[in-house]
């Protein structure tokens, strides 16, 4: 794992998702970064992009979660 997602992750709060699924956004957020990062062929250097995309891609899912549902 990248020293950016480590740091990230050392800082990680448990925090319900939006749905009230109860799963931990952070923890999706870190996942889909270490995807976006294999499917780079797990080249260094774009932790923060990574991250931000990932956390962009689960925001915005849990966004259109939350309308749907309403």
């Amino acid at each position: 794992m990248s020293k950016a997602v480590e740091l990230h992750s050392a800082t990680n709060v448990r925090q319900p998702s939006l749905d009230g699924g109860g799963e931990n956004l952070q923890e999706r957020i870190q996942q889909r970064a270490y995807e976006l990062y294999e499917a780079r062929g797990a080249a260094p250097g774009h932790e923060l992009e990574d991250w931000t995309k990932a956390e962009s891609e689960i925001l915005e899912e849990e966004g259109s979660n939350i309308r749907r549902a309403a």
